[in-house]
């Protein structure tokens, strides 16, 4: 009974950290997207530097070379306004 429960705790562990590391390329991508409208349109200027939180990301259309058109809502620094954006990765 005793390995059983290492195993299950371990398990919960490796699950978790894949989530960790998961939710931390998402905010990458987020941040990288947020960083090219900048430079290419003007918008969204400072908001890949004072990111401070990824609400929500929602495919809205897949790719067939693996990419998707997602809608991103975030938080940045200095702002309680939830913003939102369309990104591509």
């Amino acid at each position: 009974m005793g390995a059983l429960v290492k195993w299950v705790i371990g398990g919960a562990i490796v699950v978790g950290i894949g989530f960790w590391v998961a939710k931390g390329v998402e905010r990458q991508n987020v941040r990288d997207c947020l960083a090219e409208q900048s430079q290419r349109y003007g918008i969204a200027q400072g908001h890949d530097v004072y990111l401070t939180d990824v609400i929500e990301v929602n495919i809205h259309r897949s790719y067939p070379d693996g990419t998707a058109t997602r809608f991103v809502k975030y938080l940045v620094q200095g702002s309680q306004n939830l913003q939102s954006t369309t990104c591509l990765w």
